[in-house]
């Protein structure tokens, strides 16, 4: 798994597990317009092209679920969301989503209650 998929018992009962950044980024002209990245598999960190997320090298480690990067210079409002497609009680299966934005695992441990993505405190 990527660094930025965060483990849980939610994996055991989950497909399709994504994890998506948001934000507002700043375009050349100054204007601001809604931007995102699927950082899943991302190995680096951001830059903002334009109001475009895009991968770039980072020697930095990043330390929980935002990614580090020059794009914070000029995107605000950044939050990272984990997406699964989880298994309910009955069988049948859902899209969740959690915002994991501030998530640490002494947080407790992210969990599918019943086709919900949750943290369950330790």
């Amino acid at each position: 798994m990527s660094r930025f998929v965060p483990q849980g018992s939610y994996l055991q009962s989950s497909s399709q597990v994504n994890v998506n950044l948001y934000g507002k980024a700043q375009r050349r002209d100054q204007s601001w317009i809604a931007a995102g990245a699927n950082i899943t598999n991302l190995s680096g960190g951001l830059v903002n092209l334009d109001g475009s997320l895009q991968p770039e090298n980072d020697p930095v480690p990043t330390t929980g679920y935002i990614p580090n990067g020059s794009y914070q210079k000029t995107t605000e409002n950044v939050s990272s969301v984990l997406s699964a497609y989880c298994r309910k009680i009955d069988g049948s299966w859902q899209w969740a989503t959690l915002d994991i934005s501030k998530y640490t695992p002494a947080n407790g441990d992210i969990a599918n209650i019943n086709g919900e993505l949750m943290i369950q405190k330790k």
